[in-house]
C-alpha cells in the first residue's frame, strides 16, 4: 500500500511550527517531507540561477498535498514555490501568520487558508475546505469578486 505524501514549506521564524503540523500529518498516515525556504537557501539557489531550491522542488513534486507556512512579510521563494506547486496541480494549504496579508498566489491557488494556531488547522489537513477570514471566522467558502463582461 502506498503512503500519501505531504510537503511542508517554511521559512525562517516559522520552523517551530513544523513539528506539530508534521506530527498531525504523520498521525493521519502521510509520509512528510519538510523544505526550508529561508534566505540562505534562496541565495544559494539564486547563485545557481534558480529561484526555487532543488530540495524544495523535489519535496513539492513528490507530494500530493503542500502546506505552506506563510510569514507576515512576503518571502519570494515561498511565493515562487507556491506557484510551482500550483502549476503541478498540487493541493495547497496556506497556514499564515496573518490571513489578511496573504500573498495573491495563495488567494488564487490555495484550497484552504487558516491562521497559525487555528483550531481549524487539523480539519484543513484532513481535507476539509476551510477559508478563514482576517477575523478568524471560518465560513468554508471564498468570496471571489468577478468582473462581468458587458
Amino acid at each position: 500500500m502506498l503512503t500519501a505524501k505531504a510537503c511542508i514549506v517554511f521559512t525562517t521564524g516559522l520552523e517551530d511550527k513544523v513539528p506539530s503540523i508534521s506530527s498531525q500529518l504523520a498521525a493521519d498516515g502521510f509520509d512528510v517531507c519538510v523544505a526550508a525556504a529561508d534566505q540562505e537557501t534562496v541565495e544559494a539557489a539564486q547563485a545557481g540561477g534558480a529561484l526555487i531550491p532543488e530540495d524544495v522542488k523535489s519535496c513539492i513534486s513528490s507530494a500530493e498535498i503542500c502546506i505552506f507556512l506563510i510569514p507576515t512579510l512576503e518571502v519570494e521563494c515561498v511565493i515562487a514555490a507556491a506557484g510551482y506547486a500550483g502549476k503541478l496541480g498540487k493541493k495547497i494549504i496556506a497556514v499564515a501568520e496573518e490571513v489578511n496579508s496573504l500573498p495573491q498566489v495563495f488567494d488564487d491557488m490555495a484550497t484552504c487558508v487558516v491562521s497559525i494556531g487555528s483550531k481549524s488547522l487539523q480539519g484543513a489537513l484532513r481535507g476539509e475546505v476551510v477559508w478563514e477570514s482576517p477575523t478568524d471566522n471560518v465560513d468554508g467558502k471564498r468570496n471571489i469578486h468577478r468582473v462581468k463582461c458587458q
